[in-house]
């Protein structure tokens, strides 16, 4: 397609197909994880197949610019563009959008996305084919919505553009296409709401089991603390009831120990912070069989059983002395004499933290669950090792669900950054502030939905073929009469005809063709006149509609306004108007201040409505039939004023000003309310001082300039006659 051979009315319509594709795929249908049903593409076919496949490219620009600020992925331009231009050239060689739509994605779209996604993208493999055969799926959706609504709208193909098949079809292959099609839609929308109800179920049990088992998990944790704070609880009355020394300690800590082998060690500090007891026994000896000189004044659990005389359960830490893996302490207080304001030193035992791995191990509650407990601190106690996590180091994770439609919470371990997560998870907080994580890998979810989709994709391929072929014997019962009546009707003789066609098999719908061609023989002249009085009523219609096409090309789509190219033409209309009169011209620029910020802040759905606001006070206050308002660009606006009054122009230029810093303008989608002020250029002169609209917008635009560095809110106009140049601020 060149230069030459665009039409613009074809243009506009393609570019009018991009913009409601645009905007329908700024909000794309989530379906499940990643899955959501594109429909603005939809427009990208029906421009194809009406107009070409240039024009579907830009209309496929255009709507796949929405699905790149959802999706922030380029690769959107590239498949849907390459889409567009096959579709259209399918078109033109006679092959249905729908039949075109199942051959792209087959043959290019699906390696397509393949090679993209395994180049450019960090989508996991195990997501890759489920990610390809959705947007297969989809395409076939798309093709079909836009081949019905190109049915149901007959009035499309009032712009017949350059994808006109160029072999006439057959009235066989229309109906096979179009059982075909109707049996496509309502398969692939059945398979859509079977798969979402089926994957909800599925997110349903998987959330039950999670939770059960958190659950379950977390009052066998609870009860395992509980019991060996019961332990060391009971140890530490016993030191503070019964008369012993420390001397006695020792065995008596070994015998405890020994009883209760799930502390990994167990130790009994003066109130010094020094060790005197320890259990094993060995772990008190240097290499010389020496006792180690130990103490543990700065460790916390000393700290808080000792000073805060309470029994207290540490955060996860290194050990050192006894050993450096990561422990858990219970430490409580004994007391000399059973006075309790007479701290005699503290007993302790470090958990052997391997008992998480254990009732990791042992799990059957459910389905196999990865496990991540957490102290108060969000330190790694204990972490199933499939995870990969060390123990006693801060949990990191993500739990943003980006652009994943799942019911279920989901989080990331390994990749914080990447899109696609990795885990689903329930948690629950402990009693001792502790918290419990319960994981599952999103694979399998994914993977089933996955078996889903691509038993969805084949039993539509292998329908498609089955349709077609049953579609197609059926409609040769239903045509071959038909083409005997088309074929031969000029040749045989009625009574011929009619032993040949109309007979006890034969169809009513047969019989009565057969009847109105007989009779239309005899009406043809009429008929003909009336096709040419018919012809002659659409093309009216025709040209009525290509009017009001170019009468929407001179305004300006937000706020109704005449746009800068109509404005700009006019001017020379206006100049020898003004000329012959010898009148002045005022033109002015008007900025908004600080708009951006109104963006910023409100939202641009808040901007547009302040662009209208301001539209609608200035098509008020400058309302003389002969005056031009047109948005020049972005918060800009010009006007053409022609017969100004030069000694008056600055008045209203300023009373305009005011009444717009006094407009309350409401945000339509919060209800905030702000206001705005405006920056005015201005130039007054005789007609006669420039007939190039450019110079007097130069000297505008350095008012403008110059009305902004002098603090915004202000008017600057040049009054210009034929003996000087005054400047007003």
């Amino acid at each position: 397609m060149n230069i030459k051979s665009i039409k613009p009315r074809n243009l506009i319509f393609a570019l009018i197909l991009g913009v409601i594709g645009f905007i329908i795929n700024c909000y794309p249908i989530p379906i499940f994880a990643n899955v959501q049903l594109v429909l603005g593409n939809t427009f990208t076919i029906i421009s194809a197949v009406i107009l070409g496949p240039w024009y579907a490219l830009i209309t496929a620009l255009l709507s796949s610019t929405g699905l790149m600020l959802t999706w922030g992925s380029p690769h959107v331009y590239l498949i849907f563009g390459v889409e567009a231009l096959f579709i259209g050239y399918s078109r033109q060689k006679g092959l249905y959008p729908l039949y075109g739509s199942a051959l792209y994605w087959l043959t290019i779209g699906m390696p397509l996305a393949y090679l993209y996604m395994n180049t450019f993208s960090d989508l996991p493999d195990s997501h890759m084919l489920f990610a390809i055969i959705k947007q297969s799926i989809n395409g076939l959706i798309y093709a079909s919505l836009a081949s019905l609504l190109i049915v149901l709208v007959p009035k499309l193909w009032l712009f017949n553009g350059q994808s006109t098949a160029k072999v006439r079809r057959s009235f066989n292959d229309q109906v096979t296409y179009f059982m075909t099609l109707m049996l496509t839609l309502c398969l692939l929308i059945s398979a859509l709401t079977f798969n979402y109800l089926f994957l909800a179920k599925q997110q349903t049990l998987l959330q039950r089991n999670l939770t059960d088992t958190t659950v379950h998990l977390a009052s066998a944790t609870e009860q395992y603390i509980e019991n060996h704070k019961k332990v060391v609880e009971y140890a530490a009355n016993f030191l503070s009831l019964a008369s012993t020394n420390a001397d006695e300690w020792q065995p008596m800590l070994s015998k405890l120990h020994n009883n209760y082998p799930s502390f990994i060690t167990m130790l009994i500090a003066n109130e010094n912070a020094k060790i005197v007891a320890g259990s094993p026994g060995a772990m008190m000896l240097d290499e010389n069989n020496n006792i180690k000189d130990m103490s543990i004044k700065d460790r916390g659990y000393f700290i808080e059983a000792f000073h805060n005389r309470r029994v207290f359960v540490s955060p996860v830490f290194q050990g050192r002395g006894f050993g450096n893996d990561s422990i858990v302490a219970i430490s409580a207080p004994f007391y000399s004499g059973n006075n309790e304001s007479n701290v005699a030193g503290i007993i302790e035992g470090s958990l052997d933290l391997r008992f998480f791995s254990s009732i990791d191990n042992k799990n059957n509650y459910g389905d196999k669950e990865l496990l991540v407990l957490v102290d108060e601190n969000n330190h790694i106690i204990y972490a199933t090792s499939e995870l990969g996590l060390t123990e006693h180091e801060e949990f990191k994770y993500s739990d943003d669900k980006g652009l994943y439609h799942i019911s279920l919470d989901v989080i990331k371990l390994n990749n914080l950054e990447a899109t696609s997560p990795e885990y689903v998870y329930t948690n629950k907080k402990l009693n001792n502030g502790w918290r419990l994580y319960v994981l599952q890998p999103l694979s399998p979810l994914l993977k089933t939905a996955e078996t889903q989709m691509f038993s969805t994709f084949i039993l539509l391929i292998f329908s498609l073929i089955l349709t077609s072929l049953i579609s197609r014997k059926v409609c040769q019962l239903l045509t071959t009469p038909l083409e005997i009546v088309a074929n031969q009707f000029g040749q045989m003789s009625n009574e011929e005809l009619k032993s040949q066609v109309v007979d006890e098999n034969s169809s009513i719908e047969v019989f009565n063709l057969y009847q109105r061609l007989t009779s239309s023989k005899r009406a043809l002249l009429k008929q003909q006149l009336e096709l040419e009085e018919t012809v002659a009523i659409r093309t009216d219609e025709l040209e009525q509609a290509n009017k009001k096409l170019l009468s929407l090309v001179d305004e300006d789509p937000l706020t109704g306004l005449k746009n800068r190219r109509f404005a700009e033409d006019k001017f020379e209309a206006v100049l020898d108007f003004c000329l012959r009169g010898e009148h002045a011209i005022t033109i002015v620029i008007l900025d908004l201040d600080f708009f951006k910020k109104v963006n910023d802040t409100y939202g641009h759905l808040a901007g547009d409505e302040c662009l209208r606001v301001v539209s609608g006070l200035l098509s008020n206050e400058f309302k003389r039939d002969t005056d031009i308002v047109a948005r020049y660009g972005g918060e800009e606006f010009l006007l053409i004023l022609p017969l100004s009054n030069a000694l008056k122009i600055e008045q209203h230029l300023n009373k305009f000003k005011q009444k717009l810093s006094e407009v309350v303008i409401t945000s339509p989608t919060d209800e905030q309310q702000f206001s705005v002020t405006t920056s005015v250029g201005a130039i007054t002169a005789n007609a006669s001082f420039s007939n190039d609209i450019d110079v007097w917008i130069k000297v505008a635009d350095d008012n403008l300039y110059a009305a902004k560095q002098q603090g915004r809110n202000k008017v600057i106009i040049n009054v210009i006659n034929e003996q000087a140049t005054e400047q007003k601020a």
